[in-house]
C-alpha cells in the first residue's frame, strides 16, 4: 500500500492558513498497526475519541497565522496497514462568524487549492447535531476521505489517506471515520478529575515542622494570610503554540503559611504535575507524580523519570530542602537534594541596594544559571537580567509592572521582553499572568 505522503497531508491539512508552523515536538511510532476495530483513542485535550490505536504515530501543534486572526492547530496521525489517518483541530478564527456552509465551503476550499487533487465527491453531514461535510479526493498516487465539522469554538478534520488501489475496500477506513466523537464537557471534566485523583501522591506529615525563619509564603513576599494562588498566562510576543490564557500553577498554603501541595499545567494547560510538601524525621520534604498525555508533553517528565534512576530515594518522599537567611531576614541559599541527600540544586543569593543576584549550581556543583533582578518598595521584581554564565553577556532582558489586590498582592503581572528589530532595540510585550489569590 502507498498512501498519500505525509508531507502533501499536512500541507493539505494547514492549507487553510496564510502561514503555519509546527513548535514544541513530534514523536514517531515504529511498528505499524492493522485496525482491529477493538482499540480506541481518546484525547481530553483534543475533546475527541476515534477508533484508532492508542499509540499515535505523530503529534504536532502548530500555531497557525491567517488573514482573519491567529489559531492553535494539533495534528495527530497514525500510520496504518489499512492507511495513514490523521485527526486535526483547529480554534475557530477570533472575532469571526461565518454560516456554517460558508464555513464548509472555505474549508473545502482550502484544502483543494495548490492540490493536484480532482474531487470525487462531497456529501454534507453532520456530528451529534453539529454540520459538517465529508469530501472525497483522488491523487496521482493516492485517494482520500476528509470529513469537516464545526463544532462550537473549533473545527475537526479527520482524513483517511489511502491508496489508489485500496479504493474499493473502504470499510474499515470508514469504521474508522464514523467512529469519531466528541467528548461532552462533563466527560472531559470527569477525565481530568480521574488523571488528578490517580496522580496525586500521598499528602505528607506536616508536623513536626522543621525550624526554619521565614515560611515559603514570607520568601515569595506574599501578604495576608494566604490560602490558595490560583495562575494563569496568556501570549502577548505571538510566539507560544497556545497563546490563549490558560492554567500555569496552583498553589495550596496552610495557615503557617507554608505550601502544602501545587499543581503544575503543561503548555497546553492541561494538569502535569503534582507535588505535596511536608515533614520527615525534622526535614522539609515533597513527593511528585506526573501525568502522561498522548502528547507527552514537557521534557521535565523525562527528566524527572531519569533523575528517579540515579538515586535510591526513600519511600516516604522525593526531595528534600535546606534554607539559609542572612542577619536581615533575607533569603541567601536555598538548596534542594534527593531524599538519599544526593545534592540536585542549590540557589545563592546576594543583596546590593534594591537588587537580588541569585546564581544557580547543579548536581555537580557548576554554576549553571546568573540572574540579577531589580526590586520595587514592596519587594516585587519590575526588572530581570540572564545572564550567560560562559561569557557573563546578557542574554535576555525583561520588565514587569502590576496590578495589586486589597492585600498588596500582585493579581496581574506585565512582562515586557527586551526585542532587537532592524537594527532598533526597545521592550516589548512578551505576556501576562494572572493570579487569583484567596485569603483564611
Amino acid at each position: 500500500m502507498r498512501p498519500v505522503a505525509k508531507s502533501l497531508l499536512l500541507l493539505l491539512l494547514l492549507s487553510i492558513s496564510a502561514t503555519g508552523f509546527g513548535q514544541g515536538f513530534r514523536i514517531e511510532g515504529k511498528a505499524t498497526p492493522t485496525l482491529t476495530g477493538s482499540e480506541s483513542f481518546t484525547s481530553l485535550d483534543g475533546r475527541f475519541s476515534i477508533a484508532l490505536p492508542k499509540q499515535i504515530s505523530g503529534y504536532e501543534p502548530q500555531r497557525v497565522d491567517a488573514p482573519s486572526g491567529r489559531m492553535e492547530s494539533v495534528v495527530y496521525d497514525w500510520n496504518t496497514t489499512d492507511g495513514v489517518f490523521f485527526v486535526q483541530f483547529m480554534e475557530r478564527f477570533p472575532k469571526v462568524t461565518v454560516p456554517s456552509k460558508v464555513g464548509l465551503d472555505m474549508l473545502q476550499n482550502s484544502v483543494m487549492a495548490g492540490t493536484k487533487a480532482t474531487l470525487a465527491g462531497e456529501t454534507e453531514i453532520s456530528l451529534q447535531g453539529y454540520p459538517g461535510r465529508e469530501v472525497r479526493l483522488e491523487f496521482p498516487d493516492g485517494y482520500t476521505i476528509t470529513r469537516f465539522f464545526i463544532a462550537n469554538d473549533r473545527i475537526y478534520q479527520i482524513t483517511a489517506s489511502l491508496s489508489l488501489a485500496s479504493k474499493n475496500r473502504q470499510m474499515a477506513p470508514l469504521r474508522v471515520l464514523d467512529s469519531f466523537r466528541l467528548l461532552t464537557q462533563s466527560e472531559v471534566e470527569a477525565g481530568f478529575k480521574q488523571k488528578i485523583a490517580e496522580a496525586s501522591p500521598k499528602p505528607l506529615p506536616q508536623a513536626p515542622v522543621a525550624k526554619r525563619l521565614k515560611s515559603d509564603a514570607e520568601d515569595e513576599n506574599l501578604k495576608g494570610k494566604v490560602r490558595t494562588i490560583f495562575s494563569e498566562s496568556e501570549d502577548l510576543s505571538g510566539t507560544w503554540v497556545v497563546a490563549a490564557r490558560k492554567p500555569v500553577l496552583m498553589k495550596y498554603f496552610n495557615e503557617s503559611g507554608n505550601l502544602i501541595r501545587e499543581e503544575r499545567y503543561d503548555y497546553r494547560g492541561n494538569p502535569w504535575e503534582l507535588t505535596v510538601y511536608g515533614y520527615v524525621k525534622g526535614q522539609r520534604v515533597s513527593d511528585h507524580k506526573s501525568i502522561s498525555y498522548e502528547y507527552n508533553p514537557p521534557e521535565l517528565i523525562m527528566e524527572s523519570a531519569a533523575v528517579g534512576k540515579k538515586t535510591k530515594r526513600e519511600p516516604e518522599y522525593f526531595y528534600k530542602y535546606n534554607y539559609k537567611y542572612d542577619d536581615q531576614g533575607r533569603l541567601k541559599e536555598e538548596t534542594m537534594s534527593f531524599s538519599d541527600g544526593k545534592l540536585w540544586s542549590r540557589t545563592v543569593y546576594s543583596y546590593q541596594g534594591n537588587q537580588r543576584t541569585a546564581l544557580d549550581y547543579g548536581e555537580n556543583g557548576q554554576l549553571s544559571g546568573r540572574n540579577v533582578r531589580t526590586l520595587d518598595r514592596e519587594g516585587n521584581e519590575i526588572e530581570e537580567l540572564i545572564y550567560d554564565v560562559s561569557d557573563n553577556s546578557i542574554k535576555e532582558k525583561y520588565q514587569y509592572s502590576y496590578q495589586y489586590d486589597s492585600q498588596g498582592n500582585w493579581i496581574q503581572q506585565r512582562m515586557s521582553m527586551w526585542t532587537t528589530k532592524d537594527g532598533k532595540s526597545a521592550y516589548q510585550p512578551f505576556s501576562i499572568e494572572y493570579r487569583t489569590i484567596t485569603y483564611y
